[in-house]
């Protein structure tokens, strides 16, 4: 299979178009010495550990775990979630690029939140939703020109049942994904719909990287007919199958490089999305995403008083913010007793009842104030 020559003005004129969707995978991650993030993790959680106490074996090739009790999955997924909440220069740089340029939707195969959090650094709009095998889908919400949907094509973090992981999941995954349950009738069609992918930063040389393509052809019958771009992490070589069945055109550079060219070519064009002045309500509308972030991983204090900081803005939130505040009194109350080993079973149920119900106050307040 040959193709013309490489020609990003194609791209443009694809998103002009707003017809060209992002696949976005793990190769695109570099950490701090410019390797591959997903190594750092893996060296990070040491899974070749032959005694590991979670992990009983880690397949590199594949990237996937087995577990030694299912339960522990949550507890390495939250070990990989604080690796991925430190910052990476060269990956925030690129995705902060890549947040400029005009993709109407970006299907995100890394379940962490790195990309969303480079939008926020932008000022960009967007949002965020992840696959769920086997779960009902959730209301769906279209992209617009200001509104970029961020999509967790293989999960998210937040819901370490909802991550493909083993080959056990990749399967589930599979059978989830024919059944067609999981995945809103909207989403599938504006994919039907769409004229050019562009692949950046995927594991084509994996071999489940085909069966992961025979997910997209099982969603739109028009793949062999639309225009499909890629660039592979540095060093990656893929499968000739991906040219000559799937009728991929690889770029000759690799996929920093690509975002690079792309938004340099979108800059010269003046099509980069602005990068808005900060506004007040921008700021209270971070301070509460970052509370509930702060919730999910325990820091009930830090989520506490990003809701308070908001609600001393608002004269009008007066009764709430007293509300919160003696929340915040018994919380350290009881958080003290278990601290001291002091605390009975109802006062972990007290406990329990007062996060969520600050947690609860989060949405409340973003109803309330119009955030």
């Amino acid at each position: 299979m040959s193709f013309p020559d490489f020609d990003y003005y194609d791209i443009l004129d694809a998103l002009e178009d707003r017809s060209c969707v992002l696949f976005l995978g793990p190769g695109i991650y570099l950490d701090e010495e410019n390797k591959l993030l997903e190594k750092k993790v893996w060296e990070t959680l040491d899974v070749h550990n032959s005694d590991h106490p979670m992990i009983k074996a880690f397949y590199e090739n594949d990237g996937f775990y087995l577990f030694r009790e299912e339960n522990y999955r949550r507890k390495v997924v939250r070990r990989i979630k604080r690796i991925y909440e430190q910052e990476f220069p060269a990956t925030d740089t690129i995705l902060q690029k890549l947040s400029r340029i005009p993709f109407p939707v970006v299907f995100n195969l890394s379940p962490d939140n790195l990309l969303a959090r480079a939008y926020d650094s932008q000022l960009q709009n967007y949002h965020s939703e992840f696959y769920f095998m086997g779960q009902p889908f959730k209301e769906f919400i279209p992209p617009t020109e200001d509104r970029t949907l961020i999509y967790g094509m293989l999960g998210n973090h937040e819901e370490p049942e909802s991550m493909v992981m083993t080959h056990k999941d990749l399967f589930s995954y599979l059978e989830s994904i024919f059944q067609g349950k999981s995945m809103s009738p909207q989403l599938r069609k504006l994919i039907q719909d769409t004229d050019t992918f562009i692949f950046l930063g995927l594991p084509f040389e994996k071999w489940y990287m085909q069966l992961l393509m025979r997910v997209l052809y099982h969603i739109s019958s028009r793949l062999e007919r639309i225009e499909q771009y890629a660039a592979m992490t540095q060093g990656a070589n893929p499968n000739r199958i991906f040219k000559d069945e799937f009728r991929i055109q690889f770029a000759p550079d690799h996929a920093q490089q690509f975002i690079d060219e792309l938004y340099n070519l979108c800059d010269q064009q003046g099509k980069l999305k602005p990068i808005p002045e900060k506004s007040a309500e921008h700021h209270h509308k971070q301070l509460l995403k970052e509370a509930l972030n702060a919730f999910s991983r325990n820091r009930i204090l830090k989520g506490i008083d990003n809701v308070r900081t908001v609600l001393e803005s608002y004269p009008e939130a007066q009764t709430k913010l007293n509300e919160l505040i003696f929340q915040r009194s018994s919380y350290e109350q009881l958080y003290e007793k278990e601290v001291n080993s002091l605390a009975m079973e109802s006062d972990k149920i007290a406990m329990r009842q007062t996060i969520a119900r600050c947690i609860s106050m989060v949405s409340e307040v973003q109803k309330m104030l119009g955030l």
